[in-house]
């Protein structure tokens, strides 16, 4: 935290944001100052200075095109990421971001795509297409007993973790990694990647405080948002859940 400010990293926000992605950098942000916390949003494009210092780090959703095209970019910054990763910085990574946050990206034909590393495993492109509403358990750390979350999939992805129980959460409906497992995504520490989109953070704000209890943990500061000023959020968040979890088995389920 540099002059009493959470430093947010938003990395490729133009190659990776095709979901909505900005909205969770929005939504930490917003969160943040309900706890009267100052925040200042870096952002991250290829060629850039190597990014150090954040307290939090968002990757976006984007397709494989993308990722192609950032080159050699990937692998330059992979150490600082994986670095942040290693000192306790929640590194949320989402969709396409979620793959390339992986070790490698194996798309259906063409050569892989190194990714950063953040999580040990592999996106294997090809799977059956997973196009619906999603409802997880999650088992990010700080959640307490509020493990539902909410969102949209659409991604065509295996992922394999080495490690089996290293994911951010178990399938309530939806596809998942596609892995036989029954899971989705991966966590490493108090970072996660998953394919939900929607974009996340805003539509489950009790996961996006429990991003931001990691990240101002790490810094010894409290967390404490004033539940008067979230309310109103809180609200729309909690029925729009509600909707997605009442329609999920009547939407369509693959492609």
């Amino acid at each position: 935290m540099s002059a009493d400010r959470l430093r947010i990293l938003h990395v490729y926000p133009r190659q990776l944001g095709v979901s909505g992605d900005r909205g969770n950098v929005t939504a930490i942000v917003a969160r943040a100052a309900a706890a009267d916390l100052p925040t200042e949003v870096l952002t991250y494009a290829p060629g850039d200075a190597v990014p150090a210092g954040a307290d939090v780090v968002v990757i976006g959703n984007g397709p494989l095109s993308a990722m192609r095209s950032l080159g050699t970019d990937p692998a330059r910054i992979a150490p600082a990421l994986r670095a942040m990763r290693d000192d306790g910085v929640p590194v949320v990574a989402l969709g396409g971001g979620y793959d390339l946050a992986t070790n490698e990206v194996v798309p259906s034909d063409g050569a892989p795509v190194t990714g950063f590393g953040v999580f040990d495993a592999r996106a294997i492109r090809g799977a059956e297409r997973r196009v619906n509403y999603f409802l997880l358990e999650s088992r990010y750390p700080g959640l307490g007993d509020a493990r539902r979350v909410a969102g949209f999939e659409d991604h065509a992805t295996r992922i394999e973790n080495a490690d089996a129980s290293a994911v951010f959460a178990d399938v309530v409906s939806g596809g998942g990694n596609q892995d036989g497992s029954s899971t989705e995504g991966s966590v490493a520490g108090v970072s996660f990647g998953t394919h939900t989109q929607g974009p996340l953070l805003p539509l489950n704000p009790h996961l996006t405080d429990a991003v931001l209890r990691a990240a101002t943990a790490r810094l010894g500061v409290d967390y404490l948002p004033d539940a008067a000023r979230t309310r109103t959020v809180d609200e729309y968040a909690a029925k729009a859940r509600a909707t997605i979890e009442r329609y999920v088995d009547k939407a369509f389920k693959r492609i």
